[in-house]
């Protein structure tokens, strides 16, 4: 005993009864993850050895019969089997096309995939529908339009699934009501699934897709601008006589990121006469965003005829900003190859936009030095240098790769 009393601690007993049920616990967690491992094993086996089956019968009805009676089959089946079948066609389906899907989706109707995506579109949550949209893409079953308008155009998920929809069944109307389903109402901007779907249904007839952006294009946000115009830039080989002109009035827009996609599909359109009629190619100097002019710079060599390489000469050699000038001295260098002399520029002349730098954000005229030195006119000749420099080393890496085996026997002696 010390001067604190007794010392009190914990019993033995108890520290015995707190290892037994502890230990308890354990071994009772081992065993039942040791049961589940076991039970889920022969699930598994039992799954492995059904799929065997139903693939072996299955593919022998496709291709070993000239009519596979699906009905009869599926009839026959178990719930699990049917489950395990309905898995198995979501794969082929996935993998097959021609004649051999159009087997398949028999086995669909026969196993009531049809119906029931129907019912889940109208009755079923946001999830729901999707998966009823997707089944119905691989079965290439369209269903009743008003169906899609009602209950598929909530987002632009769901609105590029109904499309697509349209287009994997090959119908009649997918491009008029496929442009309409993609782009009626205010429509968000789409995912990469979403673009490509506007882009497929727009080439099967391109005359509704181009109507529908002659009339709203300009009450569509930005980002949605930009996809529309990307989907522009290619379908050069099916626009026919479309209007275009609200492609040309793009490169108005407030937003440079607009304009500058008007750009990049306008390159397309070189061929085009009655397009670029429409534009005034000498205003390229004043458009403010050096990223804009780049894009039209590339445009214009895309064209790459006389007055498209004039105006290019005439702009790029004077532009105020490095990286433009490199992008016209590429598209220049590009045209005329890399031995060529850079293109002459006119002098600079005081006033001129082009010749003066640029005024800072947030400044005005007269906050500007008046010292402010004019552009450099040898400027353009060092774009010039560098572009032909990286033209040379394109082209010398070209020769290299198809001359390889030569040089290799060469270098070896």
């Amino acid at each position: 005993m010390t001067v604190y009393g007794p010392s009190i601690g914990p019993q033995p007993w108890v520290l015995t009864l707190g290892v037994l049920i502890l230990g308890s616990l354990l071994a009772a967690a081992a065993l039942i993850t040791l049961g589940y491992s076991l039970v889920a094993a022969r699930r598994r086996r039992r799954q492995d050895a059904m799929r065997a089956a139903l693939r072996s019968e299955l593919l022998a009805r496709l291709y070993g019969r000239d009519e596979p009676a699906w009905d009869a089959w599926v009839t026959s089946l178990s719930a699990a089997e049917r489950d395990e079948l309905e898995s198995l066609l979501d794969v082929y389906l996935r993998e097959l096309d021609g004649g051999d899907a159009a087997k398949l989706a028999g086995l669909g109707r026969a196993l009531g995939i049809h119906e029931r995506s129907r019912r889940e579109i109208a009755n079923g949550d946001y999830w729901t529908r999707s998966q009823a949209l997707v089944w119905l893409a691989l079965l290439r079953d369209a269903p009743d339009r008003d169906l899609l308008r009602a209950h598929c155009t909530e987002t632009a998920r769901e609105r590029a699934a109904a499309a697509r929809v349209l287009y994997a069944a090959r119908t009649d109307d997918c491009a008029t009501t496929g442009v309409d389903l993609l782009l009626r109402d205010e429509p968000e901007p789409f995912s990469v699934f979403g673009v490509d779907t506007l882009y497929r249904v727009a080439e099967c007839d391109p005359v509704p897709f181009f109507e529908r952006a002659a009339a709203d294009f300009a009450a569509w946000e930005p980002a949605l601008q930009r996809q529309v115009l990307r989907v522009v830039r290619h379908l050069t080989t099916v626009v026919g006589g479309a209007d275009l002109s609200w492609v040309v009035g793009a490169l108005s827009s407030r937003d440079p990121s607009v304009r500058a996609a008007a750009w990049r599909a306008l390159g397309a359109y070189g061929w085009n006469r009655r397009l670029r009629d429409a534009m005034d190619l000498d205003a390229i100097p004043d458009e403010p965003a050096p990223a804009v002019r780049t894009d039209a710079y590339r445009a214009l060599g895309m064209w790459a005829d006389a007055p498209a390489l004039a105006a290019l000469e005439a702009a790029g050699t004077v532009d105020p900003d490095p990286r433009a000038q490199v992008a016209a001295a590429e598209t220049l260098v590009a045209q005329h190859g890399p031995e060529a002399a850079p293109a002459p520029k006119a002098p600079p002349r005081p006033g001129d936009r082009e010749t003066a730098a640029p005024i800072p954000a947030g400044d005005t005229p007269a906050a500007v030095d008046s010292e402010t030195p004019a552009f450099d006119t040898a400027s353009f000749d060092i774009a010039w240098a560098w572009a032909a420099e990286h033209a040379r080393f394109d082209r010398l890496a070209r020769d290299i790769s198809r001359d390889r085996e030569r040089l290799h026997r060469e270098v070896r002696g």
